[in-house]
């Protein structure tokens, strides 16, 4: 969904740059790299369950900018915010899901 964002943001007005548009960079690119490293460094349980947590929150995060993006009217396609927010949704909820479930993997 990173690579969805970037062509998202680079439509945003100038003046979000600095502002919105780093944000949802960041927080969009967080999100595989913060599971990959947790499941490299698995053999502590904590550790582990903190990049998830970590991970849940940049998705989190994504969702409110991407609401206050919509509210802005920066994105122009009628309900794509709406999908790209449920999408982060679905994947808040595996992230917790594989964080509850680790055991499984």
């Amino acid at each position: 969904m990173a690579l969805e964002i970037e062509r998202l943001v680079r439509s945003f007005p100038k003046h979000e740059l600095f502002l919105l548009v780093d944000q949802m960079r960041r927080a969009s690119r967080a999100i595989a790299p913060l599971i990959a490293e947790g499941y490299a460094k698995r053999d502590s349980i904590k550790t582990f369950k903190k990049y998830l947590k970590d991970a849940l929150g940049e998705a989190n995060e994504m969702m409110s900018h991407l609401e206050l993006s919509d509210q802005f009217g920066h994105i122009k396609k009628q309900g794509y915010a709406k999908k790209l927010i449920e999408r982060y949704d679905r994947l808040g909820k595996k992230i917790a899901n594989l964080r509850d479930n680790w055991q499984n993997y």
